[in-house]
């Protein structure tokens, strides 16, 4: 068994060389970072909604929820794993 062993660390230390050999043609990789002065990027507020397409959005919103409570607020469940921490 040891002579086995032996045999596969010497073809490992063979691919390795041979993989470095090979790296060293590669041609080289400069990058290039971009700095980013604006942070919150939003659009421009516009006019608002009307009261009807915001009411006519909320029962479709509400009506693909899981579940809600009595106010129409979303019920969600913790993550388990969050309570094991």
């Amino acid at each position: 068994m040891a002579e086995r062993e032996k045999e596969i660390e010497r073809s490992a230390e063979e691919i390795v060389k041979s993989f470095v050999e090979a790296a060293k043609e590669l041609p080289k990789l400069k990058e290039t970072y971009y700095s980013q002065e604006a942070y919150n990027i939003v659009r421009p507020d516009g006019k608002p909604t009307p009261a009807k397409e915001r009411a006519k959005f909320r029962k479709r919103f509400i009506s693909n929820m899981p579940t809600s409570d009595d106010q129409g607020n979303l019920k969600v469940e913790v993550a388990r794993w969050a309570e094991k921490r």
